[in-house]
């Protein structure tokens, strides 16, 4: 059985040779660790000072290179794939330095270095409004009508050259952004769009499904297997989103997303940290087959959700981020043998982490954790 055949085999709850693996993201530290040289794949940073200073197609043959290596070294059986920058980025003179860790850009805004997960945030929040005029909302649907191909560069690096014996992750399916971007401002206007401009945001609805069908179609032609959705709906408490909301905005969109690509024979995964159990059963009717980032240290029980969506979710978890980044091993060992216990019978388990193997965790103890699933994850 290879990697895509065991990947199928548990999305469509039967039990495979061995428990499959793959990360919804590993950072950059990680990945450095593991080849011995420094890498751009998700290295924030300094990703963002190469884009500045035009250096897009080094970035990319980084990531081809290095990720390529990463998943051959790991054996994943998911290939994790996102969109890279487009070639042709309209791009000013690069952000001047004017203190540690501080940037300003000809347009005056600030960008600072956030040493938490090592990237570089811009601090000046664009100008953002609660209503769309008609012509805005025209320009809104035209820029959701066109994609630029050079974004699937590595879409189609992974697709053909893994895609055939592994299953090929597309992670960037956009539920969220392509309803809430034409509204700008940062996270907590939106939170306020999303309350005031149900019309405006429907009304977007057609080109944000247009939009994910051009994904779908292109990540078809190139051995794709799982289509994935990653917006965090939820936050350790609950929904950050009311559930009513969710209901109206984004569970319609997803569903008619789903369908498509499932007429594409694709599987539709969805990434949500924090509790989501207020809102599990609506992403199951929305089409959803498969979810990455079951957060026990939210306040979820892998038990119970295997016994209530077992049949209808492939859960792909096992090992919680905060014991990737402080556990010891015996903790370490405990939690991912107790994982295999639970979700392993009937299928429909993926193991890895909760989010990602975020920058600053332990890279041992992620790999000793691979190493436990390699040696007791067989059925």
């Amino acid at each position: 059985m290879n990697s895509k055949e065991r990947v199928i085999t548990t999305i469509n709850h039967r039990e495979p040779d061995r428990v499959p693996v793959g990360e919804w993201g590993i950072d950059h530290d990680h990945v450095s660790n593991i080849l011995g040289r420094h890498t751009y794949w998700r290295n924030r940073k300094d990703e963002t000072i190469a884009l500045w200073e035009g250096r897009r197609d080094e970035i990319v043959e980084s990531l081809k290179r290095d990720y390529a290596e990463l998943v051959e070294r790991l054996d994943y059986d998911v290939v994790t794939v996102p969109l890279c920058p487009p070639k042709n980025r309209n791009r000013g003179k690069a952000p001047k330095k004017i203190g540690e860790g501080i940037w300003e850009d000809e347009k005056g805004r600030i960008y600072k270095y956030a040493p938490g997960n090592d990237s570089i945030m811009c601090m000046t929040p664009g100008e953002g409004r609660e209503e769309l005029s008609s012509s805005e909302l025209d320009n809104a649907i035209k820029r959701l009508s066109v994609i630029d191909e050079s974004v699937f560069e590595l879409v189609d690096y992974f697709g053909d050259r893994y895609g055939k014996d592994r299953a090929v992750l597309f992670r960037d399916m956009d539920v969220y952004g392509s309803l809430l971007s034409p509204f700008g401002g940062d996270f907590l206007h939106q939170m306020i769009v999303l309350a005031v401009a149900e019309d405006d945001l429907l009304a977007l609805h057609d080109a944000a499904v247009n939009y994910n069908r051009m994904l779908t179609e292109h990540c078809a032609k190139h051995n794709v297997t799982i289509m994935m959705q990653g917006s965090d709906f939820c936050m350790n408490t609950g929904p950050i989103v009311s559930p009513q909301i969710m209901r109206k905005i984004f569970f319609p969109l997803m569903k008619r997303v789903n369908e498509d690509i499932v007429s594409k024979g694709m599987y539709s995964f969805f990434h949500c940290c924090g509790n989501t159990s207020l809102i599990l059963d609506d992403y199951v009717k929305a089409g959803y087959t498969g979810y990455q980032s079951i957060q026990v240290s939210a306040g979820l029980d892998n038990s119970v959700i295997k016994k209530k969506y077992g049949d209808k979710l492939t859960m792909w978890t096992g090992i919680q981020c905060e014991t990737l980044i402080k556990g010891s091993l015996p903790e370490l060992t405990g939690e991912v043998l107790e994982a295999l216990e639970i979700l392993m019978p009937g299928g429909g388990f993926i193991f890895g982490s909760t989010n990602s193997v975020q920058f600053g965790a332990n890279t041992g103890n992620y790999l000793r954790a691979l190493d436990l699933v390699r040696e007791k994850g067989i059925y």
